[in-house]
């Protein structure tokens, strides 16, 4: 029995040289702890069976050989053979291979002849590769027909054949024995080297030593597999279709199968074989982590509605429609998957780029999971889960209502559509859903905000009754009448803004936005004292009461923050005193999750803790109020609400301008209340365009 060549340079060394050590040899050699000692091991088995003292090691590293076994070699001046000397665990590996590899049937006389030992041998270590597959819950047979085999799932064999692939690599150093044991032919192997090397370079990547070594190999005996029929057949929470879009997915497929499109399920697995340490069964979405990854959604949909500070209808629709798109989502995210990037700004929608915000802000309990940061990207198409569910769900998160009318016209067709086209031009803000006869309105029942007539009805609705041909005056009027009789959503910012467009074209304006503020002030004076329907808008500067603005010069605790604006808000009985203590109680400090962009705090808590309405109070603090993360606070706005529908248009308005770097450079500036609330105000107007 032999050494094999590698053990057998380790050992002249030491013997011919007194003060070699532990670290020199792993230094010369490149060798790991781990290898040496198995090397020593191996010498020590070879010594015992010529009856000749072991090497030992001191606790310095130094190496210690007996007489008797120096002088043995002294005396034979001998030159170790070639032939490889194998350890019972080591035979094991080979026979492991053979049978994972094989391309003929095996039978004991195959094993006895190819590993040099008897028969027995061979018997007592089938024992033991019987011992090992039933770790991987797999069994050994044998069949007179076929030999033996290795029987059980296709995914536990490929698992051992990676790490037996592996171990030999690692610890027996020889690819010799993969391609004597494996049946490989050295013109295949360099075939599979030469597509593991172009994978690396269309990828971008490089692998490690050891990894260079398995993947070819690897691949080329799962290959071997493939053709005979043993494919992969997942049972396994994996939904591959969007990972058939991934850059990763499409380059196994065109490097390894490119006449084989159909196999899916190999170029799955392959493909996370490429991008995994090590393929085991942990590493694919089993049951147990399908239920952790789905308690991990749950808590990032319940931190969403506590950042956004809305409520969700129906979450369990949501949480299922999210967990369907994670299957595929989890193998992107674990092994660093690349789906086509989104063009995030392309969603240009400021409701749909702040829900982005919005669950980037909720995101932790995923990447706590995952235990990494997710990308933007991945972020993204979350966000439009939720969008879509909260669009479902006529949450004005991202819907904002319009009002909705029907015509009545007892007159042709002709003169429906010019009633109609007159109607849409006077009201612009409003959805004309239906353009109907009498008998139609009288035979159905639409739902409408409005209705317009040319005929009286005899109905209990709210209708306003109009000629079939306006003037300009007389559309004037209408309009007039329908906003002292309503609010119906109509955007009085929108026509402020219009009215002094009009008149700046027939005469010179020196305070534009002066002339804007009465003219808005007039006509939101001439719409709320008779309104009839509210549409729900809310925006974040109608919400600051008169004295609801605070600007503090000196340095300021965060409670005392708290305080300061909570005050105005209990004084117009918004909310009780409680309110502020539940803040106090639950926000000892600035947490992460009410901070927008860095720069801007949202304290507010649930509505049951002395909540009477819906308001907010805006405070600007000049020497900044340091939060949990460290960062320096200088904007705090405080929110009150009984309605989480009510406050969603302010909260989408104070994200935004969370990240107007400019705009809150004029507020810390200003020094005066009036002189904040104007700039609030224009900011919004300019918000919604």
């Amino acid at each position: 029995m032999e050494l094999d060549a590698r053990t057998n340079q380790l050992f002249f060394e030491i013997l011919n040289n007194p003060d070699e050590t532990s670290t020199s040899l792993k230094k010369r050699h490149d060798l790991t702890r781990s290898q040496l000692s198995y090397s020593l091991k191996k010498v020590n088995e070879y010594l015992d069976d010529l009856n000749l003292d072991p090497v030992t090691r001191t606790t310095n590293g130094h190496f210690i050989i007996t007489k008797k076994t120096a002088e043995e070699f002294e005396q034979n001046n001998t030159q170790m053979a070639k032939d490889t000397y194998l350890l019972p665990e080591e035979r094991i590996q080979l026979l492991i291979l053979m049978l994972l590899s094989k391309t003929e049937s095996l039978s004991m006389n195959h094993f006895i002849v190819e590993l040099d030992v008897s028969k027995n041998t061979i018997a007592r270590d089938l024992k033991e590769v019987e011992l090992l597959l039933a770790y991987y819950q797999l069994r050994l047979e044998y069949l007179r027909s076929k030999g033996y085999r290795i029987v059980g799932e296709e995914w536990n064999r490929r698992q051992l054949l990676t790490e037996t692939v592996n171990t030999i690599n690692q610890f027996m150093n020889n690819e010799t024995l993969l391609k004597q044991y494996g049946d490989i032919d050295q013109t295949q192997l360099e075939k599979y080297k030469r597509k593991v090397s172009l994978l690396e370079k269309r990828l971008n990547i490089r692998y490690s030593d050891d990894k260079v070594n398995d993947l070819p190999v690897l691949t080329l005996l799962f290959d071997r597999r493939i053709v005979r029929g043993k494919k992969i057949n997942y049972d396994f929470e994996l939904d591959y279709v969007e990972l058939q879009e991934t850059k990763e997915y499409k380059v196994v497929k065109e490097v390894f199968f490119p006449e084989y499109e159909e196999e899916t399920n190999e170029i799955i697995y392959f493909t996370l074989l490429f991008l995994s340490t090590t393929l085991t069964q942990v590493d694919v979405l089993s049951k147990g982590q399908f239920e952790t990854m789905q308690s991990a959604v749950l808590n990032m949909i319940d931190r969403f509605e506590k950042v956004a500070h809305v409520l969700i209808e129906d979450k369990n629709e949501l949480l299922k429609q999210i967990m369907i798109h994670m299957r595929p989502a989890y193998y992107r995210i674990k092994y660093g998957m690349h789906l086509s990037e989104v063009d995030i700004t392309r969603q240009n929608s400021r409701e749909v780029s702040s829900i982005f915000y919005l669950v980037k802000k909720s995101i932790q309990p995923l990447e706590d999971f995952f235990k990494h940061k997710i990308s933007d990207t991945e972020i993204f198409y979350l966000a439009l889960f939720f969008g879509s569910h909260l669009l479902e769900n006529n949450s004005t998160l991202l819907h904002k209502k319009r009002p909705t009318a029907i015509i009545v016209c007892t007159n042709g067709i002709s003169v429906s559509l010019l009633m109609e086209r007159i109607l849409k031009s006077v009201f612009p803000e409003v959805d004309f859903v239906s353009t109907m006869s009498l008998r139609e309105f009288y035979a159905q029942k639409i739902e409408s905000d409005l209705i317009f007539s040319s005929v009286p009805l005899e109905t209990d609705q709210k209708y306003f009754l109009v000629k079939d041909f306006l003037t300009d005056k007389g559309k004037i009027q209408l309009r007039q009448r329908v906003m002292n009789e309503t609010v119906v959503g109509l955007d009085e910012s929108s026509l402020a803004e219009k009215i002094v467009a009009k008149v700046g074209q027939q005469a010179v304006i020196s305070d534009k936005e002066g002339l804007y503020l009465e003219v808005l002030n007039i006509l939101k004076e001439n719409t709320s004292e008779n309104a009839v329907f509210n549409n729900g808008t809310n925006h974040f500067d109608q919400l600051i009461p008169e004295n609801g603005v605070i600007i503090k010069e000196n340095a300021v605790s965060w409670h005392e923050a708290l305080e300061l604006l909570s005050q105005p808000l209990m004084e117009r009985k918004i909310i009780e005193p409680r309110y502020l203590t539940a803040l106090k109680q639950e926000l000892v400090e600035i947490p992460p999750y009410i901070v927008f962009r860095n720069q801007l705090a949202l304290p507010h808590t649930e509505p049951e803790k002395g909540a009477h309405g819906v308001a907010m109070s805006f405070g600007i603090f000049k020497e900044g109020i340091k939060a949990q993360t460290g960062e320096r606070i200088h904007f705090i706005v405080l929110l009150a609400s009984n309605n989480k529908e009510k406050h969603v248009d302010a909260l989408l308005e104070i994200m935004d301008l969370a990240g107007r770097d400019a705009i809150l450079s004029d507020l810390l500036a200003c020094n005066d209340k009036n002189q904040v609330w104007r700039l609030l105000h224009l900011y919004r107007i300019n918000y919604w365009g």
